[in-house]
């Protein structure tokens, strides 16, 4: 029963986290964000010991909510930070507001002078969506050391430029600039749901996240109607589509072995009613149109690999992403040009880890017919990486062909 708690807990932990965040947030400001972060951690040991089987609170959220809020006015009242402690109103009387503020508080940061992009979405994607620094460095190419290190930076720095600044922002006031960061933010959340590495789920999916996501951008999409946002909005609904047979029997379906019986239409057709072909090419788009080409099409020979080459190329020229690098190289190799996918492969080798998964992965595929011994080797090494039992699972017994 102890075990089912602990389940129940954490499932609440993802989905409630940057909720409460956010509801703090808005309320405390960015000075008390080590406070706000320790009261929500505790807010969650404490339901580990509360939430009794059977007896776990109808409202979770709202629990929480004032468990959290009750929790950063009492280590204010004990830091003597306020000249009053009633500063703010009592917790006792106070509900959880119904308004989900994340994509306000996402926009809110986003405005913010003096603090890089990349800090930004660090520290949203660890307190807006309660990822953890794991998965943040496996999204962002970082270490884990200098993703604590960005986030303490963070905190300073939003405390020292968000000073005096009103968090009940219009959507009047959101540049085009800190509408892209937010996309990005949503493009990493959304990758990260949908290729989880976590050895909590048996999946590789994370379906909470990823439709996480997808609201957010309908969400940003209604406000400000951007055409970037419409082809995001289609990217993700493209690989939401393939959901359905991307697990089966707990073993990985690669995506040229899935049943496209049971892939989901309605996601497919909202796909392409939200694919709309921009004044000025973007990446959401050509990624997109990659999606769709690779879900029309009837043959995967050497010209439909042809054709996906030109669109990654396209997509290089506006991103220079190394894992689209690393999708192109694969492309190259499947398209029978080895000589280019080699040369490719040494550039996307310099800009990568050495133990990034799919890089590796793409590197034995390309040299299994003419280096068996070191492709071989390379396997090995990755299943060493690999704590994930569906992705060693799938490794083994497909080592041998595509992966």
């Amino acid at each position: 029963m102890k075990n089912k708690n602990a389940s129940v807990v954490e499932s609440s932990y993802r989905t409630f986290y940057g909720k409460l965040f956010s509801a703090l947030f808005s309320q405390f400001g960015a000075n008390y964000v080590s406070e706000i972060e320790d009261a929500i951690q505790n807010s969650f040991y404490k339901s580990l010991k509360s939430w009794k089987p059977n007896q776990v609170p109808t409202n979770k959220e709202n629990w929480l909510f004032i468990v959290a809020r009750n929790d950063v006015l009492n280590q204010i009242k004990r830091e003597s930070r306020l000249q009053t402690a009633n500063h703010f109103t009592s917790t006792e009387e106070t509900e959880n507001p119904n308004e989900d503020l994340r994509l306000k508080t996402v926009l809110f940061l986003a405005k913010s002078k003096n603090v890089s992009s990349k800090v930004k979405v660090i520290f949203i994607l660890k307190n807006i969506f309660g990822l953890h620094i794991k998965e943040i460095s496996e999204c962002t190419l970082l270490s884990q050391d200098a993703i604590y290190k960005s986030i303490s930076r963070a905190k300073k720095d939003f405390r020292k430029t968000t000073k005096g600044a009103d968090f009940d922002l219009t959507f009047k006031q959101v540049s085009e600039n800190e509408i892209a960061i937010v996309e990005e933010i949503l493009y990493a959340v959304f990758n990260i749901g949908f290729d989880s590495f976590s050895e909590k789920i048996k999946s590789i999916i994370n379906e909470d996240l990823c439709l996480e996501a997808l609201a957010l951008a309908k969400i940003l999409s209604d406000q400000f109607e951007r055409t970037t946002t419409k082809n995001l909005l289609a990217l993700f609904c493209f690989h939401l589509a393939r959901i359905p047979s991307k697990v089966k029997n707990d073993k990985i379906i690669s995506f040229f072995e899935q049943d496209k019986k049971n892939w989901n239409n309605d996601f497919i057709k909202l796909a392409f009613h939200y694919l709309e072909k921009p004044e000025k090419l973007n990446k959401y788009y050509v990624e997109a149109l990659i999606a769709s080409k690779h879900m029309t099409a009837t043959k995967n020979d050497i010209k439909h690999w042809n054709e996906i080459i030109k669109l990654y190329k396209i997509m290089l020229s506006l991103s220079n992403s190394p894992i689209m690098k690393l999708n192109l190289c694969y492309s190259l190799s499947k398209a029978q040009r080895m000589d280019e996918a080699k040369e490719l492969l040494q550039m996307v080798e310099n800009e990568l880890p050495n133990e990034h998964i799919y890089l590796s992965l793409v590197k034995a595929n390309i040299f299994k017919n003419t280096k068996t011994l070191e492709s071989e080797k390379i396997i090995d090494q990755v299943l060493k990486n690999i704590n994930q039992k569906i992705r060693r699972e799938y490794i083994l017994e497909n080592m041998s062909s595509d992966f």
